[in-house]
C-alpha cells in the first residue's frame, strides 16, 4: 500500500477494536482530512425497489463534500448478464473507476445512505480488482448527517486516472464453486439475509429458503440500528460465534444479489479473517434454478 493508506490507518482511531481497522474510517477523521487531494470519496447508495435515478438524485440534493456518485446498479453491473449487480468485466470496472479519478496515489473512501452494504459491495469489488487503497466510512451518510457535518451540492472536479487493475480471482465465486462446496464442506456458507427469508417464511426470490448447510448472519445485525456504524469487534465476534462460525474457517457469503453478502464478508475482514469469498449471483441465480437444492426452516446450533 502507498503512503496515503498508512496515514489513514494511523489517523483513524480504532474505536471498535478491529484487527483490520485500516479498512474503516470514522466521520471525524474524514471531516478533518476532507480537503486532502488524494482522497476520492464515493457515494455508492443503490436502490433495487426505487425509481431509476433515485441514487444520483439523492446525491445531487446533498452529499459529503468532495464526493461523487457511482452507480452500482448501472455503471458497475455487468450489462450482458441476466442477473442484477453482477461484477462487470475488468475492463468496464477499470474504465468506470478510472473515469471517476481513482488511480495510483489515490485512496477511495466509500459510503452509502443505508447500512454500509453498498459501500462494502464496492470495497469488495475494488478488492477483487486488486485495488487495496480503499476504506469504508463507518456509518456512512446516516452518521455523517446525524452529526450535522458539512454537506454540499457541488461536484468534484477530478481528472480521469488510469485504474491499476490486478485481479484477485478468489474474491468472488460462482455457482459451480458453491456446488462443489456442498460436497467438500470446506467453507461455511453464510446467508446474509433476514431470518424470515433464511427460514423460508418470507419469500423474496424465485423459491423460498437457504442453501443447505448455511448459517444465518443478517447483515443488518452487524450495524448499530441508529448510526449504521459497524458494531465493535467484540460484538461482531459474538454474533458470528453464536451463529456457528469460527473466524478462522473459510467462508462463502451470499444473499439475494450480492450486496448484504459483501457487508458480512467485510465484517469478517475487519475481524482479521482470511479465505473470505462472496457468491456474486447469490439467490437471484440459485433460487431460479429448480435443480439446485434449497432448505426451509430454522437451523439449530
Amino acid at each position: 500500500m502507498h503512503k496515503m493508506c498508512s496515514q489513514i490507518t494511523v489517523g483513524s482511531s480504532n474505536v471498535g477494536g478491529y484487527p483490520r481497522s485500516g479498512s474503516l474510517v470514522e466521520t471525524d477523521w474524514l471531516e478533518a482530512n476532507i480537503d486532502n487531494p488524494t482522497l476520492r470519496i464515493f457515494d455508492c447508495s443503490a436502490y433495487f425497489h426505487a425509481d431509476p435515478g433515485t441514487g444520483i438524485n439523492n446525491w445531487r440534493n446533498g452529499h459529503i463534500p468532495g464526493s461523487a456518485y457511482v452507480d452500482l446498479l448501472e455503471d458497475l453491473s455487468d450489462p450482458d448478464s441476466d442477473l442484477p449487480l453482477m461484477m462487470p468485466t475488468p475492463e468496464r470496472f477499470s474504465q468506470v473507476m478510472g473515469g471517476l479519478g481513482l488511480g495510483r496515489g489515490t485512496t477511495a473512501v466509500l459510503y452509502d445512505d443505508t447500512d454500509n452494504i453498498c459501500a462494502a459491495r464496492l470495497w469488495w469489488m475494488l478488492h477483487a480488482s486488486g485495488f487495496n487503497d480503499a476504506v469504508v466510512l463507518n456509518g456512512g451518510w446516516r452518521k455523517w448527517s446525524m452529526e450535522h457535518r458539512r454537506v454540499t451540492r457541488e461536484q468534484p472536479g477530478w481528472c480521469k486516472a488510469e485504474f491499476p487493475l490486478q485481479l484477485a480471482p478468489t474474491v468472488f465465486v460462482d455457482k459451480q464453486a458453491v456446488l462443489k462446496n456442498l460436497q467438500t464442506n470446506r467453507a461455511l456458507l453464510i446467508d446474509a439475509l433476514a431470518p424470515e427469508i433464511f427460514d423460508g417464511s418470507l419469500q423474496r426470490y424465485a423459491r423460498p429458503g437457504h442453501i443447505p448447510g448455511s448459517i444465518n448472519v443478517p447483515a443488518k445485525a452487524l450495524v448499530d440500528s441508529k448510526t449504521m456504524a459497524f458494531l465493535p469487534a467484540v460484538a461482531l465476534r459474538k454474533i458470528f460465534s453464536e451463529a456457528g462460525l469460527s473466524v478462522l474457517r473459510p467462508t462463502i457469503s451470499y444473499c439475494g444479489g450480492g450486496l448484504a453478502a459483501c457487508s458480512v464478508a467485510f465484517a469478517l475482514h475487519l475481524l482479521g479473517a482470511d479465505n473470505i469469498t462472496v457468491y456474486d449471483a447469490s439467490l437471484f441465480e440459485w433460487a431460479a434454478d429448480p435443480t439446485l437444492p434449497l432448505e426451509t426452516g430454522k437451523v439449530e446450533r
